[in-house]
């Protein structure tokens, strides 16, 4: 009996076979590294909570250690290795004394120690300190400012921006719906803001060489940034909120916004949960 002789593949079938190889590759590479992304976030999120977790615990016990220390595992006493982003991102802690303790990555954002207060006063506390914070990181480090806020100096963008996307999870506080209908407001989600005085003549003192709250308008509106207008402020004299015809509040001192709301004829939202 003659042998069959084996069949071997022709060109056209090879180049079918080299065509699906690649589409699947197409396909799958894309994910395999979209995994390995996510992989690394995740393990940077839990590398970062570990450490927040330690800092906490020392509070509890009544024996407070730097956040920066941890960060750092000072002479290997707190973890086995030093903390570090699976990413290659720089981890940066910020200890905003009163308002919030940060854990910042360079590539994956903020985590914070949950003890934030969504106030108007809060906030406006949580952006004073902030910028003292930086005042005083600025005489040992000249780029902190650049590596938080990505400007090279203060202005109110970066420091709105910031707030919102690492203190607050990138949206600031809600205001309660009952203060919105009260004072008779279109419908929305309005959330509670801050602006600080931004001035750019050169005969006025900088503002933000001297943080405080005469320089911050606390507002509320719908939209979370590049609009100042707004029908509803914080009155930071007689803590009420004040509603009325609308107000442009970027670059003017408290004591200015507040006079212009007396001209108009604002009223007090009357308002009890």
């Amino acid at each position: 009996m003659r042998k069959q002789k084996k069949r071997g593949f022709t060109l056209i079938e090879l180049i079918v076979v080299v065509a699906i190889l690649v589409a699947l590759l197409l396909i799958l590479v894309p994910r395999l590294t979209g995994f390995t992304s996510t992989a690394a976030e995740v393990q940077c999120q839990q590398t970062r909570q570990k450490v927040m977790e330690m800092y906490n615990a020392y509070q509890i016990k009544g024996e407070p250690v730097s956040i920066e220390d941890l960060l750092k595992n000072k002479d290997d006493e707190y973890f086995i290795s030093t903390p570090k982003c699976a990413s290659g991102g720089k981890l940066t802690a910020i200890e905003i004394k009163g308002v919030v303790t940060l854990i910042r990555c360079s590539k994956h954002g903020s985590i914070s120690s949950g003890n934030l207060d969504y106030t108007p006063k809060g906030i406006q506390s949580a952006m004073l300190e902030f910028m003292k914070f930086l005042t005083e990181q600025k005489k040992t480090n000249r780029d902190i400012i650049r590596e938080l806020t990505g400007n090279s100096v203060l202005n109110n963008d970066a420091i709105r921006n910031f707030m919102k996307n690492e203190i607050y999870g990138g949206s600031w506080p809600t205001l309660d719906n009952g203060i919105v209908n009260a004072a008779n407001l279109p419908k929305g989600d309005y959330k509670i803001q801050i602006c600080y005085r931004h001035v750019t003549d050169p005969n006025v003192e900088n503002p933000y060489n001297n943080p405080v709250p005469e320089n911050t308008i606390i507002y509320a509106s719908t939209i979370q940034g590049g609009n100042w207008n707004t029908s509803l402020i914080y009155n930071q004299d007689d803590n009420k909120w004040y509603s009325g015809k609308s107000l442009v509040i970027n670059g003017k001192t408290w004591t200015e916004v507040k006079t212009l709301m007396e001209e108009k004829g604002w009223k007090p939202v009357e308002y009890s949960e």
